[in-house]
């Protein structure tokens, strides 16, 4: 069966004990995926076979202080429709609550900042992280409210939610290091353990210079105050020092520019007979020859 590859999760890997081979009954350990029905398959995607599928390996049945096996009554999770954790099925039975057919797994959704949220310089993301494999993936914030709440609509008991302050705009380096230490203080504080691979050091993603900010010279339009020559390159201007070497304003030393001469209204070009800009005498000289 064909699925898009929107609704495949890939790569993921089991350590063993979990899941075993539904034609053999075997354990298996390795790499699998996991397409939108809950269904999960042999290999790290579909393009690597074999594809077999797998199921949960059913837990051992405990019996409780009456005798009786704590799993009876409860839903099987060696179904492979079945996304609720044994742990999970066992205190919602001891709660008398009896659960049903769970939802689908979340699909991910990267919802992208406003013109509102540049204006306020930040906005928040949301995710849902599997503690069962490690994983990550983004979410909106509606999804994210159902899981905060505890919704029977969602697999509240397989991801963890995770609401991240986003920096947008500032200075370069400042939103890297301020969005790179929050990601790691909500690592650390949820003890969600490898949220942070997620982002691949991306830490300024989104982000947004301000405006007369990571303006680009080709040469033409800029020349270096001291040298005078051509500057090709990446510049900013500065409200009070004008234009200046680099995409940003910073502290360190950096070097002065100047504007070219181009004819444009902003670098008019001194007026000149040749530029059309000369204004010709309007009284008329008789030429005259001769010593008089």
């Amino acid at each position: 069966m064909y699925y898009p590859k929107s609704q495949i999760q890939e790569g993921l890997y089991t350590s063993g004990g979990e899941y075993m081979i539904v034609s053999t009954s075997e354990p298996y350990t390795g790499y699998y995926y996991q397409v939108s029905n809950n269904q999960r398959f042999t290999g790290k995607n579909p393009s690597t076979p074999p594809n077999n599928q797998l199921v949960n390996i059913p837990p051992p049945q405990t019996p409780n202080r009456e005798g009786t096996d704590v799993g009876s009554g409860i839903q099987d999770v060696s179904d492979n429709s079945s996304f609720w954790s044994y742990q999970y099925q066992t205190l919602k039975k001891q709660q008398g609550i009896i659960l049903k057919t769970p939802p689908p797994i979340p699909l991910q959704t990267i919802p992208l900042p406003t013109s509102n949220d540049y204006s306020n310089g930040f906005f928040n993301r949301y995710f849902l992280y599997n503690f069962k494999n490690n994983s990550t993936i983004e979410t909106n914030k509606s999804t994210y409210i159902q899981f905060t709440s505890q919704s029977p609509n969602v697999q509240i008991d397989m991801f963890t939610p995770l609401k991240v302050f986003w920096s947008l705009t500032g200075k370069l380096n400042v939103v890297y290091k301020s969005n790179n230490s929050n990601i790691l203080s909500i690592e650390q504080t949820n003890k969600v353990y490898g949220f942070s691979n997620y982002f691949k050091k991306k830490y300024t993603q989104y982000y947004q210079y301000s405006k007369n900010e990571n303006i680009y010279s080709n040469g033409k339009e800029l020349k270096y105050s001291k040298s005078k020559k051509p500057y090709i390159g990446y510049y900013h201007i500065h409200p009070t020092k004008g234009p200046m070497v680099g995409r940003q304003h910073t502290m360190e030393a950096h070097d002065y520019l100047e504007f070219t001469q181009t004819g444009s209204i902003l670098n008019p070009i001194p007026p000149t007979i040749q530029s059309g800009s000369y204004e010709e005498p309007s009284k008329t000289i008789t030429n005259t020859f001769g010593g008089y």
